[in-house]
């Protein structure tokens, strides 16, 4: 079962693959293409899945909300809002999400 990362671990990874892409030689010609998957989103923090096998996505939003997103849909829909119960900016905020084993 794969591991959750944040969104910025995900970003990370993405950009030092640019990053070795553009610096190969010319015989390895290798076209990386970016699609947006979700719009949207105010400050995402996290992605993760349930680990049921369902296919959803949950996405954390610092300001407390969490969002999903299941598989074929076009926008993720609202999964849970504490918005009123969190005090977000800076490094304060929903952080996280996990589920159950």
């Amino acid at each position: 079962m794969p591991s959750s990362r944040p969104l910025s671990s995900i970003l990370v990874s993405i950009l030092l693959a640019l990053a070795f892409a553009a610096g190969t030689p010319a015989r390895a010609q290798t076209s990386i293409v970016l699609e947006p998957v979700l719009s949207g989103l105010a400050a995402p923090i996290f992605v993760t899945h349930a680990g049921d096998g369902s296919g959803r996505l949950f996405v954390v939003e610092q300001g407390g909300t969490i969002r999903v997103r299941g598989p074929g849909a076009a926008a993720p829909t609202l999964f849970l809002d504490i918005s009123d119960r969190v005090i977000a900016g800076g490094e304060q905020g929903l952080l996280g999400l996990a589920f159950h084993p």
